[in-house]
């Protein structure tokens, strides 16, 4: 704790807003995480197949019950699908409603994300920002009490440094959580939209 109010002290007022910044990104990040894990279970299996062949038979009751076994959001949006489709709707009526719920099922999944974005992108400028601003006063001093005291100047270009290091430990962790949930949510989008496809397709021959 004392080594952490040493490194705000020192780091200036660009080092506090980074510290600011990072509680913010460490809860996000936390609460991210924890949503996906509780909402995002694996699909099942027999998912597709199941589902399909309840489709194929016209067993709607028996595909929204697969659906609603699954306890994720490709589960949730096909049910929502099944339960509001018109089947003797044309392919306009079948895309604009599977975007319309996937609109709605996909939107919590995407909350807050724009804020990890934001943070890796400005943290690591603020940082720099502080690590300039400190290097100008590293070398003010060096011209005002000159070159005599080599550690004089080493330590106000390690403190100006300690800003750039903070904004790159902020970012790294935002930037890779914000990726890799984004990546998960494509997934998604991948999902849904193959299954809803096959739906359709079986819906149109009948």
């Amino acid at each position: 704790m004392k080594k952490m109010m040493y490194y705000l002290k020192v780091g200036g007022p660009l080092m506090w807003i980074l510290f600011g910044l990072s509680i913010v990104s460490t809860a996000i990040i936390i609460e991210r995480v924890v949503f996906f894990f509780k909402r995002e279970k694996g699909l099942s299996k027999d998912f597709k197949s199941n589902l399909i062949m309840s489709v194929s038979s016209n067993d709607m009751g028996r595909a929204v019950e697969i659906c609603t076994k699954e306890k994720n959001t490709v589960g949730d949006t096909v049910k929502c699908f099944l339960l509001r489709c018109d089947r003797n709707g044309d392919f306009h009526h079948f895309d604009q409603l599977v975007k319309e719920i996937g609109m709605e099922e996909i939107g919590p999944l995407e909350k807050r994300l724009h804020f990890l974005a934001i943070i890796g992108y400005i943290a690591p400028m603020i940082g720099l920002l502080g690590t300039v601003t400190g290097m100008i006063d590293a070398f003010r001093n060096l011209s005002t009490f000159g070159a005599g005291d080599p550690s004089l100047v080493a330590d106000g270009i390690s403190k100006a440094l300690l800003t750039t290091a903070a904004g790159l430990s902020i970012a790294i962790p935002a930037i890779v959580v914000y990726n890799l949930l984004n990546k998960k949510i494509e997934e998604i989008e991948e999902d849904i939209d193959k299954v809803t496809t096959n739906i359709i397709n079986i819906i149109r021959q009948k």
